[in-house]
């Protein structure tokens, strides 16, 4: 395979500005494309400063404690001055240049402007009439009101902490002779009630354009440490008796959100109770090395097959592209059923892993084929969520469907019968991929009638459907069942 290919496969930050990365480099080696969901939690921060992070959880109480001082003065009222100045001071761009977040498929998630600061500002009111007269930890704000989870939470701190992620950045920079360019960012510091402007030298993103920003290890979460579930978790355990006092005997672990912020709100002390007791207990960032939601693996492992088992991805036409597509996803297949894929969806534990695992290794398939072949495959892709755009550097474009579903989930023939038709009606698309993950003996057992069943669906419209079943079992057979 030649060497001009191979490169045409990188896409982490490491691979792109030659980097030997390991295990004992401390900082998160970002996929360059496609944002991982993992989230900076501000209680690891809070738990492991280090280097030019000490100092930073109380950098970010004290940010909040300022802007909660000018809610307090409010009396709630959203017209009075001092409610406008801390709206505008809680406007927090979305911190795209992590390359994290719930973005899956690119580098652009939702954002944080002018709307998520008056659902913060909202939140601080809400706050004071809780009783809160300051924060300890900032999160306890996403227990109070709905709206605000992990990506917020990680944005936010990612807002406030930026001065000292550029540092870090523009440290390793250094150390590995990694060309940078200096971005002026309009909020990059903040200081006696003001945002002020700041220039850092950071590297370039090649696929986007953007700056990056590299982040520790250490500081990185799937889910906030302090959160409503892990709140009302807690409360399950530790205080039943008192919930069943008030819900009844048939309480469960699983509520609405709603349900846990009103109740949250009125026990100040059961809340506080919960804050000591993460703080006593403390938690652990992601673990890499086990990777039990798949968030990691995908991507290297899905590279070295692309570079061992090539492929030629020319097309013109759309038969020629719907042949590519073919090739792609049996080759998708044969990664997993002959060439050990199938462990990247099981846990060590043998607990099968998430349909995400899957998706996510789906899209490390076609993104470095692609890649490897100078197709631009869409910016928004996330497999399961609508049609993929493919375009070639030659001009020729076209579009194709592929959804990605467990034979265990529950909404699987509602994908197949329902969803993946009405995608292909909206979006005028002839042709479905449904590819198809069984991962235990009896799901064989759901998919008996599948391919009648596809066969009726195609009769009944301009569309075609196309089943394709994967056997992911631990230690599958080398032949198909189906």
């Amino acid at each position: 395979m030649a060497w001009g290919l191979i490169r045409g496969l990188d896409m982490r930050f490491s691979d792109v500005f030659n980097i030997n990365y390991d295990d004992s480099c401390d900082w998160f080696d970002p996929v360059l494309t496609v944002d991982t969901k993992l989230f900076i939690d501000p209680f690891q921060i809070y738990e492991r400063e280090i280097g030019l992070f000490i100092g930073s959880h109380a950098e970010i109480i004290s940010f909040f404690n300022d802007v909660f001082s000018l809610i307090a003065r409010t009396a709630g009222d959203t017209n009075h001055l001092f409610w406008r100045r801390a709206s505008n001071l809680l406007i927090f761009p979305e911190v795209r240049e992590l390359c994290l977040g719930y973005a899956s498929g690119s580098v652009h998630g939702s954002g944080t402007g002018i709307g998520f600061s008056k659902i913060i500002a909202s939140s601080l009111w809400e706050a004071v009439l809780a009783g809160i007269d300051h924060f300890s930890h900032f999160e306890e704000i996403g227990i109070l009101r709905e709206g605000i989870g992990a990506d917020r939470i990680s944005d936010i701190t990612a807002n406030i902490l930026r001065h000292r992620l550029c540092k870090y950045t523009s440290n390793i920079c250094n150390e590995y002779n990694v060309a940078t360019k200096h971005f002026e960012y309009r909020r990059g510091i903040f200081s006696d009630l003001k945002w002020r402007k700041h220039i850092f030298g950071l590297p370039i993103n090649p696929y986007n354009g953007f700056p990056i920003l590299l982040c520790p290890k250490i500081f990185l979460r799937e889910l906030p440490s302090i959160s409503a579930d892990n709140f009302w978790d807690y409360c399950y355990f530790n205080e039943n008796e008192m919930l069943r006092d008030e819900f009844g005997s048939d309480i469960t672990r699983r509520v609405d959100k709603k349900t846990i912020i009103d109740y949250a709100r009125r026990h100040a002390a059961l809340r506080e109770k919960y804050i000591r007791h993460i703080e006593a207990e403390g938690t652990s960032p992601y673990d890499y090395s086990r990777d039990e939601r798949g968030l990691i693996k995908w991507y290297d492992e899905t590279s070295l097959h692309c570079r061992s088992y090539p492929l030629s991805l020319v097309f013109r036409t759309e038969k020629e592209f719907l042949s590519r597509i073919d090739l792609m996803i049996s080759e998708f297949v044969n990664f997993v059923e002959n060439n050990r894929g199938w462990s990247l969806l099981w846990n060590d534990n043998k607990i099968p892993k998430t349909e995400e695992a899957a998706q996510l290794l789906f899209l490390g398939i076609l993104k470095h084929y692609c890649k490897a072949n100078n197709i631009d495959i869409s910016k928004e892709v996330n497999i399961g969520r609508g049609p993929v755009d493919f375009k070639t550097s030659h001009g020729y474009a076209f579009r194709a469907l592929l959804e990605l579903k467990l034979a265990r989930n529950g909404k699987f023939w509602n994908g197949l019968e329902k969803q993946l038709p009405k995608y292909q009606e909206a979006e005028n698309v002839s042709i479905g991929y449904f590819v198809i993950i069984v991962q235990r003996e009896t799901d064989f057992d759901r998919l008996k009638n599948i391919r009648k069943r596809v066969e009726e669906l195609n009769k009944k419209t301009k569309y075609k459907i196309i089943p394709i079943i994967v056997d992911a079992q631990r230690e599958p057979p080398s032949a198909s069942r189906l």
